[in-house]
Formats: structure tokens, sequence, C-alpha cells
């Protein structure tokens, strides 16, 4: 009797078609997973640029905005005559995690005590999406944030 050594073809053509078939199974619910992810990553990315915001008001005592355009997001500090200073960088959650943002106001504006500008009167509602998923963030007027 010959010794062998290795696999037969035969052998590894099932184990590729049984890793395929696992594959198959698998594709939906990690892909679904990975869109759920990236929505609950924008979440927490408009979250931490609205504390952001809060933050700076209070710290530099002026107003600060944190405004939408787009699929974006930034923080905006005002340091008077109408001149604006761009707080970090533009978040582009579409680009980065692939949602589109729908907010709205385009603008949520604190005062200096980290407050919204006109308190307690609206609350400011900002969807992001991203294929079949979809998560929101509240913000009240008094600075509430209710992320569902």
């Amino acid at each position: 009797m010959r010794k062998r050594n290795g696999y037969s073809v035969l052998e590894l053509l099932v184990v590729f078609v049984i890793v395929g078939v696992l594959a198959l199974i698998a594709y939906p619910s990690v892909r679904r997973g990975l869109r759920s992810n990236s929505v609950r990553g924008a979440r927490t990315t408009v979250v931490t640029l609205y504390a952001k915001a809060r933050a700076s008001a209070v710290h530099r005592n002026r107003p600060t905005a944190l405004r939408f355009s787009g699929n974006s997001a930034y923080v905006t500090a005002d340091l008077g005559g109408g001149v604006l200073d761009t707080l970090g960088g533009v978040e582009d959650l579409h680009g980065r995690f692939g949602v589109s943002v729908s907010a709205s106001d385009s603008v949520l504006w604190l005062d200096a005590r980290g407050l919204g500008m006109g308190a307690g009167t609206s609350t400011t509602t900002i969807a992001l999406t991203r294929d079949s998923e979809a998560d929101t963030v509240e913000i009240s007027g008094f600075g509430r944030v209710v992320a569902q």
C-alpha cells in the first residue's frame, strides 16, 4: 500500500463548497451588523460634536453652534462681529459612515452657559439612515440629548 501525502482534489473541492455555503448563510447577518454599527458610530459622532459645542460655549464664554450642511456636521464659535471660527474639522458623516443626515434645524446655537438659544422652546431631531437602518438623536433647547 502507498503512503498518501496531502489531500485529493475531491476532498479540497468538498471543503471549498462547505465554506462557500457557510459564507452565503452568514453574509446577510454580517452586512446588517455592519450597517447598524455605521449608524451607531454616526450617532455617537453627532452626540460628541454637540458635547464639544457645549463645552466650548462654556469654556470660551461665547455662543457656539453645531451646524449641519448636507451630510456633514461641524462646530463653530462666534468670535463677535459676525466672525465664526470652526472648531476642529468638518465631519463628513456620509464619507466616514455611509449615512444620510437629516436635521430639523441646520444650526443648533448654544449660549455662553451651554444652553440652547431660546431654551425650552424647541427640540431638534437629527435622523441618521443607511439603507434599512435608522437612528435619531433628539436635542432639547435645554441641552438634553436623547439617542433613540
